[in-house]
């Protein structure tokens, strides 16, 4: 029995029986994969206290002949984030973007900027001190940043990204941010173009969404304290990016509306 050992955070977990899971990872060297733990709730040894979300754990498995899922055989603690259960809009923000990471990456398509990612927000919310900020700090204002930020970089690494530059019928540069955008052909669409074809899909694009989009993408997690913005708009950009996910991956994550 060859055992595979990777850094992984859980992003999914099932109960099958009494006993068993099914947990589904990000992990650093193998991307997403989904793992049958046998007994997993009764083995104080192998499992207990290391199967949490907001954790980062080392895990091991191995493939067994016949099964289409991989046997996870024992997992240890390497960061524990205490502080982001402490605080319920994080733990359930964390929560959310783990779900839509479950929905968009494919099985065993390995992207380390992924896990490296989804690590950095893990210890830069488990660091975050309300008391430390002025007076008129916003956590919801500032996990919308965290939001978009996330599925900016997430779409960026899974090549989805959306094309803002150019019609994507026609090629029209877009010049001034001023065009429409087509869910169905993920991309901006000038006015004529638009006006040819069913509107379906057709949304307008938030104000300065195109510039937010760009500037996350390009951009450490540092941009988040540094960036002033209303909430409203902040929201409006969320929610745009939340269609378009759902849309292209064919269907809306369960944890999307639920915050």
């Amino acid at each position: 029995m060859k055992l595979f050992s990777t850094n992984a955070f859980v992003i999914y977990m099932k109960k099958l029986n009494e006993a068993d899971l099914l947990l589904s990872y990000i992990t650093e060297d193998y991307g997403k994969i989904t793992c049958f733990a046998n007994n997993a709730r009764k083995s104080k040894k192998r499992f207990l206290g290391k199967l949490e979300p907001a954790m980062l754990t080392n895990i091991k498995f191995y493939e067994k002949p016949g099964m289409t899922l991989d046997i996870l055989y024992e997992t240890d603690i390497i960061e524990d984030y205490k502080n982001v259960r402490k605080d319920i809009d994080i733990y359930l923000f964390l929560a959310k973007i783990t779900d839509i990471a479950r929905v968009l990456c494919q099985e065993r398509d390995n992207n380390k900027n992924i896990f490296y990612l989804i690590k950095a927000i893990y210890k830069s919310l488990d660091c975050i001190d309300a008391k430390a900020f002025p007076s008129n700090f916003s956590m919801s204002e500032a996990l919308l940043k965290y939001e978009i930020y996330f599925i900016s970089n997430l779409l960026k690494y899974t090549g989805i990204f959306p094309n803002f530059l150019t019609c994507v019928a026609c090629s029209e540069k877009n010049t001034g941010n001023r065009f429409y955008f087509s869910l169905k052909n993920g991309g901006v669409i000038c006015k004529s173009c638009a006006n040819l074809r069913d509107n379906a899909g057709i949304k307008n694009l938030p104000v300065n969404f195109i510039n937010l989009s760009n500037l996350m993408i390009v951009s450490d997690l540092s941009i988040i304290n540094k960036l002033v913005a209303e909430e409203a708009l902040l929201r409006e950009c969320s929610v745009f990016l939340e269609d378009f996910l759902s849309f292209h991956a064919g269907k809306k994550p369960q944890s999307i509306g639920s915050l």
